[in-house]
């Protein structure tokens, strides 16, 4: 029987795995290049300690040998009392050792397994060059590794692709990276090919760089909708680019805001369905110009690095039934998102139903896939669903978030959105090894929390995200007062914005051409959007008198108050939200939102196991029955962590104690 899926997880491609959910059980097939033993685990983290691993060989009289095992730490594994995979076949060559085994997705072992689900999936997956001695004894492998992957959808497959599809390159023109910033945005704007009739974008893949994957992070393609388009960014296709939401972007740019493709480190691309597509050009009801935005990582400096990569995107004029979009929700990118330092840490984006209802048609639209992004301290994500006060059953969630690891989640049953539905968008965050607060923001020690829905039919819509206010986060901190009210991050686009124009400001944008153009542009800059806290000073109370509300944050003596900080956590998520429901044109509608909605939470049911209880809700929401309320305290303070006994017990003695979700 071929199997569904396959995913080499080496580099060498010395190590295939190929695989096939069940109803319970996953089939898996490892296809070695070893004479000696396979083995292949299934980690919380990517690391030993903590895995369940499967070990197998073919002995030297050809029989097959497998065994259920699992790591108590970085040692030879252990073997379970309760063997729970089957032996489905194997062999070996001159060249390769091939297992084939079964899985439960739950073998009810909660000791020695670990269960399988459509969180991701970190795998470890090693081999050595000798068979195990006759007592068993494994000795250290030979090659290891990690892959991350999701082991119940679809994977992305590119053979179904027609003579009549055309690819088309959207290329990064060899930026250099400054070797004194560890991240770097850099955007380019882009004209889509002349097409004789309307063309479906069906597919695309990324083409990075051989040698630069570790600093390609990930790449947008953004829409740019704006009247006389051409007037305002053909001039741009020749410039080499510019620095991201920086100073020297140029206005008309904030223009291109509505998600067309993004992908991430980790995903191999994608391919749409046949009865959806993304159209081309503004007579189409597409966009004609387009801008690229790569997140660039450089942690260690390296000097001397340029890089050309992109996408590879995929077109046809034998187009699909359905023109589709892109729905940005989540929380607002902004430094108003903070996290604490050593906690662990829930923040939420709302989508309230007016900002959708007037937009959606009567049957609403059919979502058929999702990407779920948060940077290095993410460790959970969920989107939650709400239809006429009840929470729908979790599509996109991921208890088990790798931030290297961001394959879109493709849906074998699309799901519906209609008018009145609702969303939260939750991102769990780990900062206990962070001595200071982490704050919203593009660079990857900043953090983000968002999700990109793909649907059809299209809508007049690029975002629906939210953020708490200015005021909220004075009030919890106990800053009465303050200078510069209105501080922002300055830039062209938010001068120009703040006054209220509604047309583009050429003026602005031909003096940044100008710079654009020399021989040398404009030298990049550190962009931490939290700096912009430096124009909010407090005038009191007294304790805060002239300081600025960034070093307010910044000092360590702020978060010694667990008292504030469990404040903190429950104005963030139930506080009133200010709404942004962003149109195509970039242009947001800004509301207030009536706070954190009521509903009754989605109840998992839990029959595994012999289980006949109506289950729990949905992983790490820790909810009081009939409620939505989320319990900050018990989110924050286990029942065995003392500090939580005493309110009054400063942050700072937490020292390296856990606490969980």
């Amino acid at each position: 029987m071929e199997l569904m899926h396959r995913a080499v997880l080496d580099q060498d491609e010395a190590y295939v795995m190929l695989w096939e959910p069940k109803d319970k059980e996953i089939i898996f097939e490892v296809q070695v290049r070893t004479q000696g033993y396979v083995g292949l685990g299934f980690s919380p983290n990517g690391g030993m300690k903590g895995a369940d691993v499967v070990l197998g060989w073919v002995a030297d009289d050809g029989k097959v040998m497998l065994q259920d095992c699992y790591a108590t730490d970085y040692t030879m594994p252990k073997i379970d009392k309760s063997q729970d995979v089957e032996l489905l076949g194997g062999y070996q060559n001159d060249t390769h050792t091939v297992l084939r085994f079964s899985r439960p997705l739950d073998s009810c072992d909660a000791d020695e397994d670990r269960k399988l689900t459509s969180d991701t999936i970190r795998l470890i997956w090693a081999y050595g060059r000798e068979d195990p001695d006759e007592e068993g004894v494994v000795k250290m492998h030979d090659v290891r590794g990690t892959k991350s992957l999701y082991l119940m959808e679809p994977r992305f497959n590119q053979t179904a692709v027609g003579e009549d599809v055309r690819t088309w390159e959207v290329m990064s023109p060899n930026v250099t990276l400054p070797d004194n910033l560890s991240t770097l945005y850099w955007c380019k704007m882009y004209k889509i090919p002349r097409l004789a009739r309307k063309n479906h974008i069906i597919g695309y893949v990324p083409v990075i760089q051989k040698g630069n994957e570790k600093h390609v992070h990930h790449i947008l393609l953004y829409e740019c909708h704006v009247s006389d388009s051409e007037r305002h960014f053909e001039k741009w296709l020749d410039v080499e680019g510019a620095q991201c939401y920086g100073p020297n972007m140029p206005v008309s740019w904030y223009k291109c805001n509505a998600p067309l493709i993004a992908w991430a480190v980790g995903s191999e691309g994608e391919m749409f369905p046949e009865h959806a597509g993304f159209p081309l050009g503004e007579e189409h009801g597409g966009a004609t110009y387009l801008m690229m935005e790569i997140h660039y990582d450089n942690p260690q400096l390296r000097k001397g690095v340029a890089d050309g990569s992109g996408l590879r995107i995929l077109h046809t004029e034998r187009t699909r039934a359905h023109d589709a979009g892109v729905l940005q929700l989540g929380h607002y990118v902004t430094p108003l998102e903070v996290i604490p330092p050593r906690m662990n840490w829930l923040t939420v984006g709302h989508c309230s139903a007016d900002c959708l209802a007037d937009r959606l048609p009567a049957e609403g639209v059919r979502v058929f896939q999702g990407v779920l992004h948060a940077h290095v301290l993410g460790r959970e994500i969920n989107l939650r669903h709400i239809r006429d006060g009840q929470e729908l059953p979790p599509v996109f969630a991921d208890n088990n978030y790798d931030f290297n690891y961001q394959q879109a989640r493709v849906l074998q049953d699309e799901v519906a959105i209609l008018r009145g539905d609702s969303f939260i968008t939750e991102c769990r965050y780990d900062s206990r090894k962070r001595s200071l607060p982490t704050f919203g923001g593009f660079g990857t020690e900043e953090e983000m929390c968002l999700a990109f829905l793909s649907y059809y039919p299209r809508l007049n819509v690029s975002s629906c995200l939210s953020r708490p206010s200015l005021e909220t986060l004075l009030g919890t901190l106990g800053v009465e007062d303050i200078h510069n009210r209105d501080a922002i991050i300055k830039t062209p686009a938010s001068e120009w914005e703040l006054n209220g124009r509604s047309d583009l400001p050429e003026e602005i944008d031909n003096s940044l051409y100008e710079e654009l153009t020399q021989e040398e542009g404009p030298a990049a800059l550190p962009l931490e959007m939290a700096q912009s806290f430096r124009g909010i000073v407090a005038k009191s109370p007294e304790k805060y008198a002239n300081m600025s509300l960034y070093d307010i944050l910044k000092d360590e003596a702020t978060w010694e108050d667990f008292k504030m900080v469990m404040r903190l956590q429950d104005e963030a998520v139930y506080s009133k939200h200010v709404l942004y429901c962003g149109e195509l044109d970039g242009r947001d509608q800004v509301k207030m939102s009536e706070g954190y909605p009521d509903f009754v939470p989605y109840w998992a049911p839990d029959t595994t196991c012999g289980n006949q209880d109506q289950g729990t809700p949905t992983k790490g929401r820790p909810f009081q029955p009939h409620s939505n309320k989320i319990n900050v305290r018990k989110m924050l303070c286990p029942s065995d962590l003392s500090i939580c006994k005493s309110p009054q017990r400063p942050l700072g003695a937490l020292g390296n104690r856990p606490i969980f979700f």
